[in-house]
This record gives C-alpha cells, sequence and structure tokens, in this order.
C-alpha cells in the first residue's frame, strides 16, 4: 500500500474517531499524490472483486474473513488518502452520506408543512376531486372540479398524440396526498400561505411551482418507458436523486425517496384509471398518505 508504520506504531489502542484515522492516514501517506491514491483505491477494489469471486468458486475457505477484513482496510486507507488530499475529512463524509442514506431508504415521517399556518392556508386533510372530459375537436378537455365548483384551467394533452397528459393535476394531488407538499395544488385551492411573507414567496410562489411542474413532466417523458409506474420497482433511484437536487433548498427536501416512490406510484395507477375511464374522482387523504380513485358515471358534471 506505500505506507510507513513500524509494527510496534501499529499495535497501538484501535481508534476512536475518525479523524485520528483520517490523521494517521495522513502520516503513512509517503507520496501524497492524488494520481498514485486514485490508483490504488482501483487496484485494491479490483483484488476486492477477485477475493469475492475466488469465495464464489471455492464455496468454504477458513481465510476469507481475515482476506476481505484486509481488503477493506486497504480500500478505506486509499479511500481517506483521496480525501485528505482534497481537504474533506472524513468525518463529514460519514455524517453527509448517514444523512443521504436516510433520505433514500427509510420510509420517512407523514409530513405537515403548514401545520403552523391559519386554517385557511393549510391543505384540506381530505377531499374528492372530480375529473371529466368534454369535446374539443379534434379532441377532448379536462376539468376538475371540487363539490361541483371548477378549479384551474380546462387542459388538453398538448400533444400530437392522444397520450393522456390532460390529467396531470393528478400527480399533484399525488404530491399533496402522499408528501403533503404541492405548490401547484396550493395555488387550485387558493390556499397560498399568504400570512408568511418568505413562505408565500419560496415554498408557494412561482418558481416553486415550476419546478413541481418541471418534475412531472420529466417523470411524465419518462413513464411510458417504465411500464407508466405502476410497479414501483420501475421507479429507480436515479429519478429520484434528481428529483431530491431539484427539491433542494425546498420544504420538500424532508421527504424521502420512499415518500417519492409511493407519490409517484400511487398517481400514476390513479391516471392510468382517469385515462381508461375518461375520467371519475379522485379521493385526496393526507392523513393516511393515500390517493384513490373512484369511477363515477360520465354524465356527471356535464
Amino acid at each position: 500500500m506505500g505506507k510507513s508504520i513500524s509494527t510496534k506504531k501499529a499495535k497501538k489502542a484501535s481508534m476512536k474517531s475518525f479523524a485520528e484515522y483520517q490523521n494517521m492516514v495522513a502520516r503513512t501517506d509517503e507520496r501524497k499524490q492524488r494520481l498514485i491514491s486514485l490508483l490504488g483505491l482501483v487496484g485494491e477494489v479490483g483484488d476486492l472483486h477477485s477475493r469475492i469471486k475466488k469465495l464464489l468458486l471455492q464455496r468454504d475457505d477458513p481465510m476469507f474473513r481475515a482476506e476481505l477484513r484486509e481488503e477493506f482496510g486497504d480500500i478505506l486507507w486509499y479511500l481517506t488518502s483521496l480525501a485528505s488530499l482534497h481537504d474533506i475529512p472524513l468525518q463529514e463524509i460519514a455524517e453527509e452520506n448517514a444523512k443521504k442514506a436516510e433520505l433514500l431508504y427509510l420510509a420517512g415521517n407523514r409530513s405537515s408543512f403548514d401545520q403552523a399556518s391559519p386554517k385557511d392556508e393549510q391543505l384540506p386533510r381530505s377531499f374528492t376531486v372530480n375529473f371529466y372530459e368534454k369535446p374539443l375537436k379534434p379532441g377532448v378537455y379536462v376539468k376538475i372540479s371540487i363539490n361541483g365548483i371548477v378549479i384551474g384551467d380546462a387542459l388538453t394533452d398538448n400533444s400530437h398524440e392522444d397520450d393522456g397528459y390532460r390529467y396531470h393535476d393528478v400527480f399533484h394531488l399525488a404530491y399533496a396526498a402522499v408528501l403533503g407538499w404541492s405548490p401547484v395544488t396550493r395555488a387550485l385551492l387558493k390556499c397560498k400561505r399568504k400570512s408568511v411573507k418568505k413562505t408565500d414567496e419560496v415554498e408557494d410562489g412561482a418558481r416553486a411551482l415550476i419546478i413541481e411542474e418541471a418534475i412531472s413532466i420529466m417523470l411524465f417523458n419518462h413513464a411510458q418507458s417504465r411500464g407508466w409506474y405502476t410497479e414501483k420497482t420501475s421507479i429507480d433511484i436515479g429519478l429520484i436523486k434528481l428529483i431530491q437536487r431539484m427539491v433542494d433548498g425546498l420544504e420538500v427536501k424532508e421527504c424521502t425517496a420512499k415518500q417519492w416512490k409511493s407519490a409517484i406510484h400511487q398517481g400514476y395507477l390513479a391516471f392510468n384509471q382517469l385515462k381508461t375511464n375518461g375520467g371519475g374522482d379522485i379521493l385526496v387523504d393526507l392523513d393516511k398518505q393515500e390517493l384513490m380513485y373512484v369511477a363515477v358515471s360520465k354524465k356527471k358534471s356535464k
């Protein structure tokens, strides 16, 4: 590994912190060259690959755990060397990675970003939205209503093909239900948080609306090739990471990957039902973090 440390020193007490280990690596890194450390890391990962392959072929190997521990140690040394050469504390890496892992893999908590807001500025905890089609030569457009009152604008697909995007408001309702977040839904329901100027400007303002719409169209452009997200496994982590970068700086950044996956999955299940049936009711329940499609007669809301 190119590290100079005496046997006597190596037998000192075990490391008690990342900082202590990183200091040791800095002392024992004779060359202190980024390329050398990078090539060393790549080489050690290759050795690890060979060890695992050997285990798969030989099955039982009494030395495997000891060899594996050594390979992990060598990889850690070179990785720490690279971090040190870029002036990045190992403790900082571990903390940020732990936070990232929690956002990616933990179930997350039910969010209520407007809990402290006045009642008229809170998203309703439960409500029903009716989607219905009306003819528009040469196609159709969709209107949505709550308790018979039309909200928002009538929508078409804005596409050469009938892809159902006229129903895309259901995605925003899914974000509201599962994430407790949707600037678009707030605008539709007229419950923007105007009593706090900064919240109204940043969280409920034009930029936040554009980001949400951008997420919806980005997902929609991938949807057909991924089976319209009818299976959660079709929503890969790369898409979620992109979304989390897009919302960084907004309150919804607290929501986990699993929450985003659930919102996308539920939204598309409802979308597929709306498109297939030419409309219907969508039940939105923020307390249960659920979105549900309910078929209704097409004569309704004509």
